[in-house]
């Protein structure tokens, strides 16, 4: 009698465990990142809200071949400089992050997607596999560090209603957060007549992104290996992001490049407790560029010691 009893509960057990492992794990994943962002921000990025802008001091701002900019003080909304900010533009990558935002709206980091098509895709690539399985969390670092295409179309391909299903869900995501100037016509950031969006539509999706820790994380990550579910398939991935390591306070976020784009980047920085966004679209040069703005910003504006938090 004893025997069936131990059996039925060591059965139990087993159930219990399997069954709670993914919620103790996304537990301690969640607490761990707790740890490391300050608890009295404003949202898991980290953002720390101030009521009192910072100053300028009248230093000219650098030259710049980029065709449009925005530079954003993200602890008191206020926009710092821009140039055409809500001009049209094709963007390349920088779309990725819109696909991110989307994306992990609907799945959840452990749910598993499939490599399908568009592990045919052109341009930069993971090098995913058709077939290849990989949890969602994987495919984000595939798509958001070396820019991964093929990353990009495998977590559209499994969506519902797959690849068109998904640029629907991106365009109806650009409608809810009011972006008058963006439309979508694939996840990965080809160039198209129908595709396109603004410096200031970019930096709107990068705040929304950014109040995800999971993205913000990604988006400061320089590398990491990801692996196919079954151990076969195993992929070294790289930050294209050169400021990651070369500018002080750089913690992402996106970089893009495309013929008719041109250069992109999109960057959020964190230096002495002052938050700030930039965005730089059709540069010929993205990174040289972008540090010079960062630099200037930092040095031109004034962030008022008294400034009462929000």
């Amino acid at each position: 009698m004893k025997y069936y009893i131990y059996s039925a509960l060591l059965i139990l057990i087993t159930v219990v465990a399997v069954t709670l492992t993914p919620f103790l794990v996304e537990f301690a994943e969640n607490s761990l990142i707790s740890l490391q962002i300050p608890q009295n921000n404003s949202n898991v990025a980290g953002i720390q809200k101030y009521n009192i802008p910072p100053v300028a001091k009248g230093l000219p701002i650098p030259q710049l071949s980029a065709r449009a900019i925005l530079v954003k003080d993200l602890g008191t909304d206020t926009i710092l400089y821009q140039k055409d900010a809500n001009a049209r533009f094709p963007v390349a990558s920088t779309t990725k992050i819109m696909t991110a935002l989307v994306a992990s709206e609907y799945f959840k980091p452990n749910s598993v997607l499939t490599v399908k098509d568009g592990a045919g895709i052109t341009g930069a690539k993971v090098g995913l596999v058709k077939g290849e399985n990989l949890s969602f969390s994987s495919m984000l670092y595939g798509m958001l560090l070396p820019s991964g295409n093929d990353a990009a179309f495998a977590i559209a391909e499994n969506y519902p209603g797959g690849v068109l299903g998904f640029i629907s869900a991106m365009n109806k995501k650009a409608a809810a957060l009011n972006l008058a100037n963006t439309h979508f016509d694939n996840p990965a950031g080809f160039d198209s007549p129908k595709h396109f969006s603004s410096a200031r539509d970019l930096g709107i999706i990068t705040e929304e992104a950014l109040k995800n820790y999971r993205l913000a994380r990604i988006f400061a990550t320089k590398e990491t290996d990801i692996v196919s579910l079954d151990k076969k398939y195993k992929h070294q991935l790289a930050n294209l992001n050169k400021l990651l390591s070369q500018v002080k306070g750089v913690l992402g976020v996106k970089t893009g490049y495309t013929e008719g784009a041109k250069e992109n980047l999109i960057t959020f920085v964190d230096r002495d407790g002052h938050q700030i966004l930039t965005v730089v679209l059709g540069s010929d040069d993205r990174f040289g560029e972008s540090t010079k703005l960062i630099e200037w910003i930092y040095q031109n504006f004034t962030w008022s010691e008294i400034g009462t938090r929000q």
